[in-house]
């Protein structure tokens, strides 16, 4: 498993752009600016390691990523919209996790560090929002989000008590 250390220093080293808000030995959090396509978005990347003695699955161990600025635009009428690739957001409801990859098929895992893939799938999700955004249709492939998805959500499981 990778420490949260050893992913810090990563980011460092790759994406010295991003500033370090928040650590901890079992979490961290980023903001940082990617402009895959000009338009420059803030986004937030959070990361906890679950403790072992919670019940967790990979989909609360990832890493999760929102859209601070701009916010991300909604449109309902668009092919998969109103935001395709995402995943609800309960407690921030205008700040849903970009669904960069598919748990399911176990494309990231706790090995794997955030400045290797989630910052470039980041960058890339942007890319194809944008595309989006200009002719309503998602181009960047992937399986979309159902509402059976949401019912397995990406947000973190409860602590146990």
């Amino acid at each position: 498993m990778t420490t949260i250390k050893e992913q810090i220093a990563a980011m460092e080293a790759r994406w010295p752009g991003f500033e370090l808000v928040d650590h901890g030995p079992s979490h961290v959090e980023w903001r940082g600016i990617l402009a895959p396509d000009k338009r420059e978005h803030l986004v937030r990347v959070k990361h906890r390691i679950p403790m072992v003695l919670e019940n967790t699955t990979l989909r609360d161990a990832q890493p999760r990523v929102q859209v601070l600025k701009p916010l991300l635009e909604r449109h309902p009428d668009y092919d998969e919209g109103p935001i395709p690739h995402a995943y609800r957001n309960r407690a921030e409801p205008d700040l849903p996790y970009l669904c960069l990859f598919s748990p399911s098929l176990r494309e990231w895992d706790i090995n794997d560090l955030i400045a290797n893939t989630t910052i470039h799938w980041a960058a890339q999700w942007l890319y194809f929002y944008e595309g989006w955004l200009v002719t309503k249709k998602w181009l960047g492939g992937g399986r979309h989000v159902t509402s059976q998805d949401e019912e397995k959500r990406l947000e973190p499981a409860p602590a146990p008590i």
